[in-house]
């Protein structure tokens, strides 16, 4: 895929979450201290395990500087990935379950049709029925495939 082709796609996956945030708000992290808790609840689960068999287990949270300009994931082996957050900004749950989607899914999956199915996967767990529906109806309506 070219990078523009690429770029159109992430600013349509981004789009369509903040259309899915508009109707049904997520979560937002108080302290950060809850974030590291919340990821290990998530990813040393069995249900971590068994939707997405190969997925880093290990995933350190790090703290990105309130001046950096986004949040990002990264995989530094098959067992273990980093969640690298925007200081304050990307405490939300929209944001960490964005960036544990890109673990789930793996290196080459970009914000492709992977990358949304474990995205909507974790909606479906974490933002309930009603969130899981309202992101699957942006992606709908945004013409993009799951």
């Amino acid at each position: 895929m070219a990078d523009h082709e690429a770029d159109h796609e992430a600013a349509a996956v981004y789009a369509a979450e903040d259309a899915a945030l508009a109707g049904w708000p997520l979560r937002r992290f108080r302290r950060f201290a809850e974030i590291p808790r919340f990821v290990e609840t998530v990813t040393t689960s069995s249900w971590w395990d068994e939707s997405f068999p190969g997925a880093p287990v290990e995933v350190a949270v790090q703290r990105r500087s309130r001046t950096a300009t986004y949040s990002a994931a990264a995989e530094t082996s098959d067992e273990v990935g980093v969640l690298a957050l925007v200081d304050g900004r990307g405490w939300g749950l929209d944001t960490i379950l964005h960036e544990l989607a890109h673990l789930a899914a793996g290196r080459r999956a970009a914000h492709g049709p992977r990358f949304r199915t474990a995205l909507l996967i974790l909606w479906r767990r974490e933002a309930g029925i009603e969130g899981w529906a309202a992101l699957r109806a942006a992606f709908a309506d945004a013409g993009l495939d799951t």
